[in-house]
């Protein structure tokens, strides 16, 4: 057991250092759709703090890794299907310093991600929203096996997303369910299973302006990972985090927030703190 979880340690280390460029973000109207033409962009400034592992009963070791990082998501609402159903294209690009303990400092580009998107529902009038975005992943950050803390994967993934939306009066929710899949890197010889997860914002506006929302996120694999081609048994991660979310509008084409988000119980997966401040604008 202790052999299988330093196994699964060593993989996250190089795995999670290199996770920043998930688009694993949500915030309220995030499924809201916009005019053909539209094109906005979304600014996240992060930090994120995860000092512990935990094991699969649930007990924490230390892992000491540290992240700051920025990431562009250009969107852009190219038109519409029947005059009803919006689609368009969006990219992931991030950029990151990562380090274990203050040392085995990283800092460039990560993992580029491109998206597009389609709207299977929109309704103005109810203000209901439905849609689904695939993102792919592609190896554009450093990866270097020699190195404890790597900007990249060294292979391509992929986000299946499907993202709810519903905005009645002045309270409001998104919810998006996620499917990760993870291809096996030629230099890494760990493979990362498939993973679930589930995320949602419920929010409401004290004011005109000003939004309150909380935040919530599951995470599961739907199998146990494999080392060297041999499965590890008992390693599926589990994660849940809960936070706040705050977001304020400061103009019709500008929106400030910040989330943080705190891991509250976790199997197999690190442990710590989540915060980001987003900035989006509309073109």
């Amino acid at each position: 057991m202790k052999r299988n979880f330093f196994l699964v340690c060593v993989a996250l280390v190089v795995l999670y250092c290199a996770a920043f460029a998930s688009a694993d973000v949500i915030d309220p109207y995030d499924a809201i759709s916009a005019p053909p033409g539209t094109v906005a962009l979304f600014s996240y400034f992060g930090q994120i703090h995860l000092p512990d592992i935990a094991d699969k009963t649930g007990d924490k070791f230390h892992f000491g890794y540290d992240q700051s990082y920025m990431l562009l998501r250009p969107v852009y609402f190219m038109g519409q299907i029947a005059d009803k159903l919006s689609y368009g294209f969006n990219a992931v690009i991030p950029f990151a310093h990562v380090s274990l303990d203050g040392a085995n400092n990283e800092f460039g580009l990560g993992d580029i991600g491109i998206s597009p998107f389609i709207y299977l529902y929109e309704n103005p009038n109810s203000k209901l929203y439905l849609s689904f975005w695939e993102f792919i992943f592609m190896p554009t950050g450093n990866y270097d096996e020699n190195n404890a803390v790597n900007l990249g994967r060294d292979a391509w993934w992929f986000q299946h997303q499907f993202a709810f939306g519903w905005y009645p009066n002045k309270f409001g929710m998104d919810f998006n369910v996620n499917y990760f899949q993870f291809t096996k890197s030629d230099k890494l010889k760990y493979d990362e299973p498939d993973a679930l997860e589930l995320e949602t914002v419920v929010h409401y506006g004290i004011t005109d302006k000003f939004r309150v929302g909380v935040n919530a996120a599951y995470w599961i694999g739907v199998d146990d990972a494999a080392y060297d081609g041999i499965t590890v048994s008992d390693s599926k991660p589990m994660n849940v985090k809960l936070g706040l979310n705050l977001s304020y509008t400061l103009s019709e084409k500008c929106t400030a927030g910040i989330r943080w988000m705190h891991d509250i119980d976790s199997e197999n997966y690190p442990s710590g703190d989540w915060v980001y401040v987003r900035l989006a604008y509309i073109f």
